[in-house]
């Protein structure tokens, strides 16, 4: 086998490793190792949205990992906070459950945890990922002003997973397991 086939080979197998896909995708998405670096704009912008996603599924990995060791700790994780002006709301992550609610403004909602958490076990969802920055993706022939944008692009709920699929090749599946 010739360095040319090696290479591929090499390539192709590595893509397979990353994504899980078949041969035949794999193969696709990989390209030629040796006319890579010379890819075509609108590959890059592909392969910069494929880059984001993959680096979206490892944070909220990590995100998921951090709830596990903090619940096996004895924390509950909890979500809510401020609906309205004074109106508020203390839910169970997991379960959705309704903990506590009130229209008594921050001041209830004190009382509230103060009285329900007074061993001060519970985390706020928002804080899971406080530790952990946000990975930094980058991608060769990429401007990094054009992938902030196509970062912005891929975070807004607006913007429909059939969208991000089609254009990259990937299943709607797919992007709404990396989103």
């Amino acid at each position: 086998m010739g360095k040319r086939n090696r290479a591929r080979t090499r390539a192709v197998r590595t893509e397979m490793a990353k994504t899980g896909d078949n041969y035949t995708r794999a193969a696709a998405a990989a390209g030629n190792p040796l006319t890579k670096a010379t890819m075509r704009r609108t590959d890059i912008v592909r392969e910069h949205i494929g880059r984001v996603l993959e680096a979206q599924l490892a944070a909220e990995d990590v995100r998921l990992q951090r709830a596990e060791d903090l619940e096996r700790a004895g924390h509950r994780i909890v979500s809510g906070g401020q609906v309205s002006r004074d109106g508020w709301e203390i839910t169970d992550w997991r379960t959705g459950e309704l903990i506590a609610e009130g229209n008594d403004g921050l001041a209830g909602y004190d009382a509230a945890t103060d009285r329900l958490d007074p061993e001060n076990m519970w985390f706020h969802v928002d804080r899971l990922d406080d530790d952990e920055p946000l990975p930094d993706v980058t991608t060769p022939g990429m401007p990094p002003s054009l992938g902030s944008a196509i970062e912005d692009w891929i975070g807004q709920s607006s913007t429909p997973d059939e969208e991000i699929a089609e254009f990259i090749g990937w299943s709607v599946e797919k992007v709404r397991e990396h989103r």
